[in-house]
């Protein structure tokens, strides 16, 4: 329950940060930004991720489940987001809808990815 409670906290954090500065990290006519934003996304994942195995003292076997837990509130709750892109964030431009979906998924994907690091204590 716990992880469920965290992945749901990291989507709602995430979702305000876009509300209020989306407008300036997406903008689909700027793609060194874009390609920035894609590259700083699993290490920021990595970094908050393997933090919260850390202090819950998550061992490898348990990580896969852990990740999944946290990943799934933010997936489930950002298929809203994105088919209400323009209600959800008016701020950001239509247009770049797209980006903050594939993105979205590049940030899951990298969540559920440290479930299956191969050491055993972090």
């Amino acid at each position: 329950m716990l992880f469920l409670g965290i992945g749901f906290l990291g989507w709602l954090i995430a979702t305000i940060a876009f509300r209020f500065i989306g407008q300036y990290l997406l903008d689909p006519t700027n793609i060194a930004l874009s390609i920035g934003l894609f590259l700083a996304t699993p290490i920021a994942m990595f970094v908050v991720i393997t933090g919260v195995y850390f202090w819950q003292q998550v061992k490898a076997i348990e990580r896969p489940k852990a990740a999944l837990l946290i990943a799934l509130p933010g997936m489930i709750l950002d298929a809203g987001s994105v088919l209400s892109f323009s209600s959800v964030f008016p701020n950001i431009d239509p247009n770049a809808n797209t980006l903050f979906a594939a993105l979205m998924l590049w940030g899951y994907s990298s969540i559920l990815a440290t479930g299956f690091l191969p050491q055993d204590e972090l």
